[in-house]
C-alpha cells in the first residue's frame, strides 16, 4: 500500500504507479520473497514477512496486490498504466467522492442576510431548474457580520472548521495583516460558498435567507479573529447557491471541501450522540473538560480538551478489549461506530475516568525498560486493556467502573489516580521480566496487534500482579481504595 497527499490540486500520472508496481514485483514468487528475507533489507519488513506467512501463501497460488491511495485524479497516463496492470488498485479522488464520503448533517443560519452589490454585477448561472448560483467579490467586513460564526452554525455543514495554525490558515493570517495584500486576497486564496433556501438580487442588494457556508470555515473564522485589520480592499470570492435539492447540496459540500481531507470523524461530527456526548461534558465538573468532535472546534476557556478520537480509543481498548485496533482510527468513526459510542455506559463520566486513568498510563511509560516498546503507541492502550480486566476483577473496582459518577461524588478520585499508579508501577516491573525473557523473538509491533498474544501476555501480567497481592507483596485496588 502506497498513500500520496498533494496540496496543489494537480493530477497523478504513472510515475508513483511504476514504483508500487516495482516493489510488488520483490514478492512475485518464493524466490524473490525469500532473497527479502536473506538480504540486508529493512529488519522490520523481514519480521512481517515471516510473521505473516507470505513465502507459505505465495507458494500457495496468493497473489500481492498494490493499492494506491491518492487525494488527487489519475491523469491519463495513470488510467493507461492502470489497465496493464491488473494487480494494481487505485483509489484516487473521483472514486473515493464517489464511493466513500457522504455528508448527511444539516443546519445553518435561519434568517436573512444582505450582501452590497452596488460595486459589481454578480455572475448569474442557471443549473436548471435546482440551483441558481450568485458569484461575485463580497468585502470581509461584510462576511464578519454574518450570524453563527462564534458558535459555529453558520458552518455546521462545512464538515471542518478552522482546524487551528495549518499552513493554510497562517498564509490567511499573513495576507490579512498586511493591508498592501489586501487587493491581491482573491487572488491568493480560495472563495467562499455559502447555501441557501432563497436568494434574490436587485436594488443593489444580493439577500440571501437561511443560509450556511459549506466551504470557507477557514477564510470566515480567520477574518473574525483579525477584524481591526481589515479593510474595504479586502475582498474574497463567493459563491452563492439558491437550491433545495438535498443530494446536490451533499455534492456541493463535498466538493467543495478540499484545502484539508475530509475523515470520518468530520463525518460524524453532527451525529446525535456526539453532540449528546459534548453537552453532558459541559455539565458535570463544572465544565473542566470538553470534548471536541469537530476538527478546528475551539474549547471553553479554561477547558481540558479531550479529542472524540481519543476517546473512542480508549473506549475501545478498555471497554471492547481491542487494543490492537487502537491504531486503525477509521474503525472509531465507521466499522464499530455504534459499538464503540452508542452504549448507554459511555457518558462524559465514563470518558474523563478513563482519560484519567491514561494519564497515569503516560506517566508510568518511562519506566519501561525496552524504549521501543515504551515510545510506541499501541503499548498505552494495551496497558488500559490490563488495567480494564484487573478493575472488572475487582469487587470494589466493578462498582465504580459500573458508575464512574460515584468516585467523583464521593471525593475519591485522587484515591483512585494513585492506587492506578502503584498497581502500574507493579505491572511493569513484571512487564520488563517478561520482555527480557522473550528476548529477540519479542516483535512488540506485531505482539501487540495479535489478539491471541495479547491476551497471553495480559493474562501472564495479571497473574503476578495476583501472585504478589496473595504474598503480600502488593495490595489489590479494592483494598488501596479503601486506605
Amino acid at each position: 500500500m502506497q498513500g500520496k497527499i498533494k496540496q496543489k490540486e494537480t493530477t497523478i500520472g504513472d510515475n508513483s504507479l511504476r514504483e508500487l508496481a516495482g516493489a510488488i514485483t520483490q514478492l512475485a514468487s518464493p524466490e524473490s520473497v525469500q532473497s527479502l528475507i536473506d538480504g540486508g533489507g529493512n529488519a522490520e519488513l523481514k519480521l512481517v514477512l515471516k510473521r505473516n506467512n507470505i513465502k507459505d501463501l505465495v507458494e500457495k497460488g496468493y497473489k500481492v496486490v498494490g493499492v494506491f491511495i491518492c487525494n488527487q485524479t489519475l491523469d491519463a497516463n495513470g488510467r493507461e498504466f492502470l489497465d496493464q496492470h491488473d494487480s494494481m488498485r487505485v483509489y484516487d479522488r473521483e472514486r473515493i467522492s464517489n464511493e466513500y464520503i457522504d455528508v448527511e448533517s444539516a443546519g445553518g443560519v435561519s434568517g436573512v442576510f444582505k450582501f452590497d452589490t452596488t460595486y459589481v454585477d454578480p455572475m448569474v448561472i442557471q443549473s436548471g431548474s435546482k440551483a441558481t448560483a450568485y458569484i461575485l467579490p463580497v468585502q470581509a467586513v461584510e462576511l464578519v457580520n454574518m450570524e453563527g460564526i462564534e458558535d459555529g452554525t453558520l458552518f455546521s455543514q462545512n464538515v471542518r472548521q478552522s482546524l487551528g495554525n495549518t499552513k493554510v490558515n497562517k498564509s490567511l493570517s499573513q495576507s490579512v495583516a498586511d493591508s498592501t495584500e489586501h487587493q491581491n486576497f482573491p487572488l491568493y486564496h480560495n472563495g467562499v460558498n455559502i447555501l441557501c433556501e432563497r436568494a434574490t438580487l436587485g436594488d443593489g442588494v444580493l439577500e440571501i435567507e437561511n443560509y450556511v457556508v459549506v466551504n470557507g470555515a477557514q477564510s470566515i473564522s480567520t477574518f473574525k479573529k483579525s477584524v481591526s485589520k481589515l479593510s474595504p480592499d479586502l475582498r474574497v470570492i463567493a459563491k452563492v447557491v439558491q437550491l433545495s435539492d438535498a443530494s446536490l447540496s451533499r455534492r456541493i459540500t463535498i466538493n467543495s471541501n478540499n484545502q484539508n481531507a475530509i475523515k470520518p470523524r468530520d463525518l460524524k461530527s453532527t451525529n446525535e450522540v456526539q453532540i449528546r456526548l459534548r453537552k453532558e461534558f459541559e455539565s458535570v465538573l463544572n465544565g473542566e473538560y470538553d470534548l471536541e468532535i469537530k476538527r478546528g472546534q475551539e474549547a471553553r476557556n479554561g477547558a481540558e480538551i479531550i479529542t472524540n478520537e481519543e476517546a473512542g480509543r480508549l473506549l475501545l481498548a478498555f471497554d471492547l478489549m481491542e487494543p490492537e485496533s487502537c491504531h486503525q482510527v477509521y474503525k472509531l468513526f465507521d466499522d464499530k461506530y455504534a459499538e464503540i459510542f452508542a452504549r448507554p455506559a459511555v457518558t462524559a463520566w465514563r470518558v474523563i475516568l478513563l482519560n484519567i486513568i491514561m494519564q497515569r498510563i503516560q506517566n508510568a511509560m518511562p519506566s519501561i525498560e525496552y524504549k521501543p516498546l515504551s515510545k510506541y503507541g499501541l503499548t498505552r492502550f494495551f496497558l488500559l486493556s490490563v488495567l480494564s480486566e484487573l478493575i472488572a476483577g475487582d469487587a470494589i473496582g466493578r462498582e465504580y467502573n459500573k458508575d464512574p459518577k460515584k468516585l467523583f461524588d464521593e471525593g475519591k478520585i485522587d484515591n483512585f489516580s494513585g492506587a492506578i499508579d502503584e498497581i502500574l508501577g507493579a505491572i511493569i516491573v513484571d512487564l520488563n521480566f517478561e520482555v527480557a525473557d522473550l528476548g529477540d523473538g519479542f516483535d512488540y509491533k506485531g505482539d501487540l496487534k495479535s489478539p491471541s498474544k495479547i491476551k497471553d501476555l495480559r493474562a501472564k501480567l495479571l497473574r503476578s500482579f495476583q501472585k504478589d497481592v496473595a504474598r503480600g507483596k502488593a495490595k489489590a485496588l479494592g483494598d488501596l481504595l479503601a486506605e
